[in-house]
């Protein structure tokens, strides 16, 4: 079982278009029972949805700070797991929505980042 969890600290969105804290919650609170105690850094890959809307989503956990390609792991539910960060597309300016690539990174410490790849 995983030993952190990103923290709320806002009870409100967050500026800039970062994801309110509580919906990362939710989101680790499905990742988190597939995490070995001493992971360090996980994250959720995802491609762009194609004609038929479906998520090609890939999770990921690393021990060591050093490690960037860390191992595969498979959360409680990776459907609702990829279709909740797939869901953070709401916080995009419609224009922003057509990415190629998505992923949500967690750190043990309770930080995230939800970075896009936008090239085409």
């Amino acid at each position: 079982m995983a030993t952190a969890a990103p923290a709320a600290v806002a009870a409100k969105p967050a500026a800039g278009g970062k994801p309110d804290p509580r919906l990362i919650e939710k989101i680790f609170a499905c990742l988190s029972p597939g995490l070995p105690n001493e992971w360090k850094k996980a994250w959720i890959g995802l491609a762009e949805p194609g004609p038929d809307r479906k998520l090609d989503a890939k999770f990921f956990f690393e021990v060591h700070a050093a490690d960037d390609k860390g191992e595969a792991f498979v959360p409680c539910n990776a459907k609702a797991v990829a279709d909740s960060v797939f869901g953070l597309n709401d916080l995009l300016a419609p224009e922003q929505r057509r990415w190629r690539a998505a992923a949500l990174v967690i750190t043990s410490e309770g930080n995230y980042e939800l970075k896009y790849d936008f090239a085409r």
